[in-house]
């Protein structure tokens, strides 16, 4: 079983780099902080948990398949961006599609036996990430320029009336 400090390799390394800037990993430690202690989990099916030895179980070999779809998908996503071959950039757009979809079969397959669970948050901290990630929006160039744009537009229409 993987706890929060072991995971695959593809989310090792989104963690890390996200964690690099100060930024994000003082947002990364809010988060934590103001997280729900609600889990949304299917329940287990009236076993009893069992200690668990050096060989690997069900969950394990779940959790190692989830780890390296996720792996996957990562890089295919790089693969199929980089692509210079139209041909070949759409075989490897169907194949990060059939990547994604097994990665979510497995964690479907998993949530259904309670061996991943989720947390539930408050409406109130859903629409706090949300004005974060909208504020975040207006930053980029394209908004920016599309903004300027619509005023540019807006004083030439007042010039004209």
């Amino acid at each position: 079983m993987f706890n929060q400090n072991q995971r695959g390799h593809g989310t090792q390394n989104f963690q890390s780099g996200y964690q690099q800037s100060n930024y994000g990993q003082q947002s990364y430690q809010s988060f934590q902080q103001q997280a729900s202690p609600t889990k949304i989990k299917n329940p287990q099916t009236g076993q009893m948990a069992k200690v668990k030895g050096p060989e690997m179980n069900d969950r394990d070999r779940l959790n190692d398949m989830l780890a390296t779809e996720k792996y996957l998908t990562d890089n295919y996503n790089i693969f199929a961006r980089e692509a210079s071959y139209a041909d070949l950039h759409h075989d490897v757009c169907q194949i990060l599609n059939q990547t994604h979809q097994e990665a979510r079969g497995l964690f479907n397959f998993m949530f259904t036996k309670g061996w991943y669970s989720l947390q539930a948050e408050s409406t109130q901290q859903v629409a706090q990430v949300q004005q974060q990630f909208s504020n975040y929006q207006t930053q980029f160039a394209h908004n920016q320029h599309v903004a300027s744009t619509q005023s540019s537009t807006q004083n030439y229409q007042n010039q004209m009336f």
